[in-house]
């Protein structure tokens, strides 16, 4: 059998003023696949990325294309590997142009300058931004910045790659804009959400959280045609 893309071993964490964020987390993402992670809003999704993104401390286990980090640990993965797209594309574009921006992480993976350009090249165009290299980030529109920071991430051809709430604040055209981005990912997709009718032509599998637990598993059509399920976790599907 192939090593799973992610794999979560009771994975807790409790925030030092108490809160219990996520609570005996166990799942397992195969390579390859697209899942739908839905819940309501402080329902422990947003954190679940930076656990498996090495950026928060946590007790358990995670397993990103079979590299193990225990509890205790927080620090990033190998974005050649792993990338994470925030929420918010104002945390991860800090850089004076697109260009240096899409740039970052090849240079960070020491990669050649000729591999670095084509890179950025490659990303841009995969996120219909060719053309934007030299504009300030800071002068981009909402769904213009969100793609900026897609690029961010598809300039280090990751595997797998996770999204917190891709849509959050976009129109319609940016919402079809970013959807087309995901359905030419050809890696692992870790999609999160509070509105899962926007996954639905991307995912295969919805895995449902609440409370810091997951609460239900299963394929995305199934799931989604549960309104019993939905409405008891705060989840709308229309």
């Amino acid at each position: 059998m192939s090593t799973p893309a992610v794999e979560i071993e009771g994975l807790r964490l409790v925030y030092p003023d108490g809160t219990t964020a996520l609570d005996g987390v166990d799942f397992k993402v195969e390579k390859g696949s697209s899942v739908c992670i839905a819940g309501p809003n402080g329902a422990g999704k947003s954190t679940l990325l930076l656990c498996i993104g090495g950026l928060l401390k946590y007790d358990g286990v995670i397993r990103v294309a079979g590299a193990r980090s225990d509890a205790g640990h927080s620090r990033g993965r190998d974005p050649s590997v792993f990338g994470l797209v925030f929420q918010d594309p104002d945390d991860q574009l800090f850089c004076t142009t697109v260009r240096d921006d899409a740039a970052f992480g090849p240079r960070n993976l020491r990669l050649p300058a000729a591999e670095v350009e084509e890179r950025v090249c490659e990303a841009l165009r995969a996120v219909d931004l060719a053309g934007f290299e030299e504009r300030p980030p800071h002068h981009l529109s909402v769904g213009e910045k969100k793609k900026a920071a897609i690029a961010s991430v598809l300039a280090c051809r990751p595997s797998i790659i996770a999204l917190d709430e891709p849509w959050a604040g976009l129109d319609a055209r940016a919402c079809r804009a970013v959807t087309g981005i995901l359905e030419r990912f050809t890696g692992t997709r870790l999609v999160v959400t509070q509105d899962p009718r926007q996954a639905a032509g991307i995912c295969e599998r919805m895995v449902i959280i609440d409370g810091g637990r997951i609460a239900a598993d299963g394929p995305f059509h199934e799931l989604s045609a549960d309104r019993n399920l939905l409405e008891r976790h705060g989840l709308d599907f229309g």
